[in-house]
């Protein structure tokens, strides 16, 4: 586990130095926080990511590997052929094998795209790179990009959607799910960003959105059973299973009443509005976790802006809240790193992410 220890540890220590060698100018501990740290990770990340095991450190990797062979030794067209769906993804496969047909290219590849560009966002969109470090390592996309390719391919198209939502550019961001869909056919769910960003929500909507997750959460089976054929004709809901995801939904409705009750809409810009109401399709989304794990696989593309949704809310407590806030902020951080160390040594594997293991292991 030594690497996910310097994983968390390292970006810390950095964000440390340099406030000591900045006292006067901005650094993670700072009213105006570096970002400096969420570098450093991501470099790390990306090492990780890049030395991992082809087949002990990622469940679906083996998955993967069979599908990047069998694509290297196709002419291109006829990759439309075996492939009807998510063809894309399986382009893209054919591609890097031109450079260099060994499986070990496409996840070093795989691992620059999702690194570089998730971690150019939390960068530039961070208010707070210590909470936005553990907020994404004790997400579900963060396992997720040891194990699914395909899908952690489309959820970096969860970038240009999110600037193109907030710039109301509606056609780049239509084509933007149009090509995230050809490589994954869950992220027709990014469709929904759009309009949900821009809904009007304030805190006296706050007692309408709770009577919305309760009757989401009651009647939860069968409005999964009939929204998922829309998601793709290849998905099926089986029966009700218990997934153990109540734990999900119930920090992300913890966090969805903080943001109205203890902090100031009135004083927040479009974008942190906007944010919030992600916050809430995502709880929304979340409480059919647990009848069946396609929900999560639904949730991936808000859940990986929850990292930036947090530390910026925070920006605008309400009026006597200003020391409430502050204190949950290192709440949050003490309590995410505790419960980031205790996953990874419980014995929960992870999707295969743990424990960590090398390539040369």
């Amino acid at each position: 586990m030594l690497p996910y220890y310097l994983l968390i540890m390292l970006p810390f220590f950095c964000g440390w130095v340099e406030s000591i060698l900045r006292p006067n100018r901005e650094h993670m501990f700072s009213v105006k926080r570096s970002n400096f740290p969420i570098i450093v990770f991501f470099v790390i990340w990306f090492i990780m990511l890049a030395l991992r095991h082809s087949t002990k450190c990622g469940w679906d990797l083996g998955n993967y590997q069979f599908y990047f062979y069998h694509v290297a030794d196709l002419k291109f067209f006829n990759i439309f052929r075996f492939y009807t769906t998510e063809q894309l993804y399986f382009v893209f496969n054919w591609l890097v094998s031109r450079i260099c047909p060994d499986f070990r290219l496409l996840m070093v590849v795989t691992a620059f795209l999702c690194t570089s560009i998730t971690g150019w966002f939390y960068y530039k969109k961070s208010e707070f790179s210590l909470l936005t470090i553990l907020l994404f390592v004790t997400n579900s996309c963060f396992v997720l990009f040891y194990s699914g390719l395909r899908q952690s391919l489309a959820l970096l198209f969860v970038v240009p959607a999110y600037y193109f939502t907030i710039q109301k550019r509606l056609f780049p961001f239509i084509l933007t799910v149009i090509l995230a869909k050809y490589i994954h056919n869950s992220a027709i769910m990014l469709a929904l960003l759009y309009p949900v960003f821009h809904i009007q929500l304030r805190s006296k909507h706050f007692l309408l959105i709770m009577i919305a997750v309760a009757l989401f959460f009651v009647f939860k089976a069968p409005l999964f059973t009939y929204f998922v054929p829309f998601l793709s004709e290849k998905y099926s809901v089986g029966i009700a299973i218990e997934t153990g995801a109540y734990s999900v939904w119930t920090m992300f409705l913890l966090f969805l009443m903080y943001s109205f009750l203890v902090l100031d809409d009135s004083k927040m810009n479009a974008e942190s509005l906007g944010l919030r109401n992600i916050l809430v399709i995502m709880t929304l989304i979340q409480g059919f976790a647990a009848i069946h794990p396609l929900a999560m696989r639904m949730n991936y593309y808000f859940v990986l802006l929850f990292p930036i949704i947090i530390p910026k809310l925070m920006l605008y407590p309400k009026v006597g809240n200003e020391n409430i806030v502050q204190f949950s902020r290192w709440v949050m951080v003490a309590f995410f790193t505790f419960y980031f160390f205790y996953f990874i040594n419980s014995g929960s594997a992870g999707l295969g992410a743990y424990p960590y293991v090398a390539y040369w292991e």
